[in-house]
Protein backbone atom coordinates (compact mmCIF):
# COMPACT_ATOMS: atom_id res chain seq x y z
CA UNK A 1 0.00 0.00 0.00
CA UNK A 2 1.27 3.65 -0.77
CA UNK A 3 1.65 5.98 1.30
CA UNK A 4 -0.30 9.23 0.03
CA UNK A 5 0.96 12.68 1.02
CA UNK A 6 4.31 14.42 1.67
CA UNK A 7 6.32 12.82 4.41
CA UNK A 8 6.73 14.43 7.39
CA UNK A 9 9.17 17.57 6.93
CA UNK A 10 12.44 17.78 9.24
CA UNK A 11 11.37 21.45 10.27
CA UNK A 12 15.01 21.89 10.52
CA UNK A 13 15.50 19.72 14.04
CA UNK A 14 17.71 17.05 12.89
CA UNK A 15 19.39 13.90 15.45
CA UNK A 16 23.16 14.39 15.74
CA UNK A 17 22.66 10.52 16.87
CA UNK A 18 21.58 9.58 12.81
CA UNK A 19 23.94 7.72 11.52
CA UNK A 20 23.84 10.21 8.49
CA UNK A 21 24.38 13.22 10.24
CA UNK A 22 27.13 15.32 9.01
CA UNK A 23 28.77 18.22 11.40
CA UNK A 24 28.64 21.55 9.81
CA UNK A 25 30.97 23.60 9.40
CA UNK A 26 30.57 25.81 12.59
CA UNK A 27 27.37 25.63 14.89
CA UNK A 28 26.50 26.85 18.48
CA UNK A 29 26.58 24.83 21.44
CA UNK A 30 24.00 25.51 24.08
CA UNK A 31 24.84 24.63 27.61
CA UNK A 32 22.43 22.01 27.61
CA UNK A 33 24.47 19.67 25.51
CA UNK A 34 27.65 20.54 27.44
CA UNK A 35 26.27 19.86 31.15
CA UNK A 36 24.73 16.48 29.76
CA UNK A 37 27.69 15.53 28.79
CA UNK A 38 30.09 16.28 31.36
CA UNK A 39 27.86 14.71 33.80
CA UNK A 40 27.50 10.90 33.60
CA UNK A 41 24.20 11.82 36.41
CA UNK A 42 22.47 13.16 33.48
CA UNK A 43 20.08 11.36 31.42
CA UNK A 44 21.48 12.46 27.83
CA UNK A 45 25.06 12.03 29.22
CA UNK A 46 25.87 8.53 25.94
CA UNK A 47 24.22 10.87 23.53
CA UNK A 48 26.18 13.90 24.26
CA UNK A 49 28.98 12.74 24.69
CA UNK A 50 28.79 10.53 21.36
CA UNK A 51 27.94 13.82 19.50
CA UNK A 52 31.04 15.55 20.90
CA UNK A 53 33.42 12.61 19.91
CA UNK A 54 31.57 12.88 16.32
CA UNK A 55 32.46 16.52 16.52
CA UNK A 56 36.24 15.50 17.42
CA UNK A 57 36.23 13.66 13.94
CA UNK A 58 34.86 16.69 11.68
CA UNK A 59 36.43 19.94 10.85
CA UNK A 60 33.29 21.78 12.62
CA UNK A 61 34.26 24.62 14.71
CA UNK A 62 32.18 24.39 17.98
CA UNK A 63 30.82 28.15 19.08
CA UNK A 64 29.99 29.26 22.21
CA UNK A 65 29.55 32.35 24.32
CA UNK A 66 31.58 32.83 27.20
CA UNK A 67 28.34 32.73 29.35
CA UNK A 68 28.37 28.98 28.69
CA UNK A 69 31.18 28.42 31.69
CA UNK A 70 29.19 30.23 34.05
CA UNK A 71 26.22 28.76 33.84
CA UNK A 72 28.04 24.95 33.59
CA UNK A 73 29.53 26.56 36.96
CA UNK A 74 25.47 27.26 38.13
CA UNK A 75 24.78 23.89 37.48
CA UNK A 76 27.69 22.24 39.34
CA UNK A 77 27.37 24.25 42.13
CA UNK A 78 23.41 23.37 42.12
CA UNK A 79 24.08 19.31 42.00
CA UNK A 80 26.12 20.09 45.24
CA UNK A 81 22.90 21.76 46.95
CA UNK A 82 20.77 19.19 45.35
CA UNK A 83 23.28 16.37 46.93
CA UNK A 84 23.05 17.87 50.21
CA UNK A 85 19.51 19.37 50.55
CA UNK A 86 17.47 16.81 48.31
CA UNK A 87 14.36 19.12 47.34
CA UNK A 88 15.21 21.76 49.62
CA UNK A 89 18.66 22.60 47.63
CA UNK A 90 16.56 26.33 46.76
CA UNK A 91 16.25 27.40 50.35
CA UNK A 92 20.15 26.53 51.16
CA UNK A 93 21.48 28.07 48.73
CA UNK A 94 23.82 30.12 51.25
CA UNK A 95 24.66 27.30 53.25
CA UNK A 96 28.68 27.05 53.97
CA UNK A 97 28.69 23.33 54.04
CA UNK A 98 27.74 22.85 50.91
CA UNK A 99 30.71 25.30 49.36
CA UNK A 100 33.53 22.31 49.44
CA UNK A 101 32.18 19.60 48.05
CA UNK A 102 30.46 22.69 45.12
CA UNK A 103 34.37 23.66 44.87
CA UNK A 104 35.62 20.25 43.61
CA UNK A 105 32.84 20.14 41.51
CA UNK A 106 33.13 23.31 39.76
CA UNK A 107 37.13 21.85 39.48
CA UNK A 108 36.48 18.72 38.47
CA UNK A 109 33.85 19.96 36.15
CA UNK A 110 35.41 22.87 34.45
CA UNK A 111 38.54 21.03 33.57
CA UNK A 112 36.95 18.51 31.93
CA UNK A 113 35.48 21.20 29.82
CA UNK A 114 38.56 22.41 29.07
CA UNK A 115 39.36 18.70 28.02
CA UNK A 116 36.99 18.85 25.86
CA UNK A 117 37.43 21.79 24.07
CA UNK A 118 41.63 20.76 23.56
CA UNK A 119 39.83 18.13 21.35
CA UNK A 120 37.95 20.38 19.28
CA UNK A 121 38.74 23.43 17.27
CA UNK A 122 36.51 26.37 18.54
CA UNK A 123 35.74 30.19 19.32
CA UNK A 124 33.73 32.00 22.30
CA UNK A 125 31.80 34.92 21.20
CA UNK A 126 31.93 37.45 24.37
CA UNK A 127 28.94 38.57 26.47
CA UNK A 128 29.55 42.40 25.59
CA UNK A 129 28.73 41.15 21.80
CA UNK A 130 25.82 39.25 22.15
CA UNK A 131 24.01 41.89 24.78
CA UNK A 132 22.79 44.15 22.16
CA UNK A 133 20.71 41.64 20.60
CA UNK A 134 18.80 40.00 23.63
CA UNK A 135 16.67 42.24 24.34
CA UNK A 136 14.92 42.04 20.92
CA UNK A 137 14.93 38.15 21.24
CA UNK A 138 13.48 38.52 24.73
CA UNK A 139 10.50 40.33 23.17
CA UNK A 140 9.78 38.96 20.13
CA UNK A 141 10.47 34.98 21.66
CA UNK A 142 9.99 35.31 24.94
CA UNK A 143 13.20 34.20 26.01
CA UNK A 144 14.69 34.39 29.39
CA UNK A 145 18.19 36.89 29.65
CA UNK A 146 21.03 33.67 29.18
CA UNK A 147 18.68 32.31 26.48
CA UNK A 148 18.40 35.36 24.68
CA UNK A 149 22.13 35.60 24.99
CA UNK A 150 22.39 32.40 23.70
CA UNK A 151 20.28 32.95 20.48
CA UNK A 152 22.09 36.30 20.31
CA UNK A 153 25.55 34.99 19.58
CA UNK A 154 24.20 33.12 17.04
CA UNK A 155 23.36 35.84 14.98
CA UNK A 156 25.90 37.93 16.00
CA UNK A 157 28.27 34.96 14.99
CA UNK A 158 26.10 34.46 12.12
CA UNK A 159 25.68 30.96 12.34
CA UNK A 160 22.69 28.74 11.48
CA UNK A 161 23.26 25.74 13.31
CA UNK A 162 22.64 25.05 17.06
CA UNK A 163 23.22 21.98 19.45
CA UNK A 164 20.63 22.28 22.48
CA UNK A 165 18.33 19.81 24.29
CA UNK A 166 16.03 23.36 25.20
CA UNK A 167 13.02 23.39 23.11
CA UNK A 168 12.52 27.22 23.65
CA UNK A 169 15.18 27.59 21.10
CA UNK A 170 12.49 26.31 18.22
CA UNK A 171 10.96 29.56 18.78
CA UNK A 172 13.39 30.66 16.14
CA UNK A 173 11.95 30.06 13.03
CA UNK A 174 13.51 27.17 10.69
CA UNK A 175 14.46 29.48 8.15
CA UNK A 176 16.70 31.21 10.67
CA UNK A 177 17.95 28.50 12.80
CA UNK A 178 18.70 24.29 12.33
CA UNK A 179 18.57 22.42 16.02
CA UNK A 180 20.60 19.37 16.35
CA UNK A 181 19.71 17.43 19.75
CA UNK A 182 19.37 14.03 20.45
CA UNK A 183 16.85 11.22 18.71
CA UNK A 184 14.84 11.41 21.79
CA UNK A 185 14.04 15.24 21.48
CA UNK A 186 13.23 15.69 18.07
CA UNK A 187 9.40 14.57 17.74
CA UNK A 188 8.83 17.11 20.57
CA UNK A 189 11.00 19.96 18.58
CA UNK A 190 9.58 19.14 15.20
CA UNK A 191 6.01 19.17 17.07
CA UNK A 192 6.39 22.46 18.69
CA UNK A 193 8.07 24.48 15.46
CA UNK A 194 4.53 23.04 13.60
CA UNK A 195 3.25 25.46 15.79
Amino acid sequence: MALRGRPPLPRSVLSFESPDWVAPEALLLDTSVVVEALLPSQPGHLPCVAFFERLAGSDCTVVFNELLETELCEVLFNIALKERHGKNWRKARYDGRVRRRAGRLLDAGLGAWNDLLNSLPWLSISLEEARPEAPGLMRRHGFQSYDAIHAATLFVANLRDFATLDHGFTAIPQSRLTIHTPSALVPTMRKRRAG
